[in-house]
């Protein structure tokens, strides 16, 4: 095949399963267009190593969205970084798909999302019960806001404070799974 027959045949099986999960549905089901709704499914798709985690991580990419925060994605660092780029670096580059210098959804997709990350985007996580211990001491309405690496098979800690995720940053980093 040639790469543009490879690529049409991407685009078409992205259709498809795009038809299948309801992504035409995107705005109604959680306020964004389908092309939004992909990029996100993009960033979970690089994001997500285990099938727990992706509800929840889009439940924290909606949140951050909805209260104007930055996303600190470290997978759209590395999109537009060149390659063996280290994280500083990568943070430090000026590019619009640097989530740590601009608030918003990247312009572009990062990835070819899956299935998985598609239907994640479109049916988040619901945000931890009132009565849940993360939400112990929080004001209301409490909602997960940070997530970290925390185990070798790509699983990940979820907080709703800034000061639950450090502790979870550096649990991860004693355990070897950060720099």
């Amino acid at each position: 095949e040639s790469e543009s027959q490879v690529v049409a045949r991407m685009v078409q099986l992205m259709e498809r399963v795009g038809r299948q999960e309801g992504l035409d549905k995107s705005q109604d089901l959680v306020g964004f267009s389908p092309y939004k709704t992909l990029v996100i499914a993009s960033m979970i798709e690089r994001e997500a190593k285990t099938e727990g985690d992706r509800a929840k991580i889009a439940r924290v990419i909606y949140n951050r969205l909805e209260l104007g925060m930055k996303l600190q994605i470290d997978a759209t660092l590395y999109y537009a970084a060149p390659e063996g780029s280290t994280f500083t670096q990568a943070k430090e580059l000026d590019t619009p798909y640097n989530t740590y210098l601009y608030k918003g959804l990247t312009p572009t997709p990062i990835a070819n999302p899956g299935r998985a990350s598609i239907i994640a985007a479109l049916n988040p996580a619901p945000n931890p019960a009132g009565t849940d211990p993360l939400c112990a001491n929080v004001p209301k309405p409490c909602r997960y806001l940070y997530y970290v690496l925390s185990d070798k098979e790509g699983g990940h800690a979820f907080a709703v404070t800034l000061d639950q995720h450090e502790a979870n940053v550096e649990t991860a980093r004693q355990a070897g799974l950060l720099p």
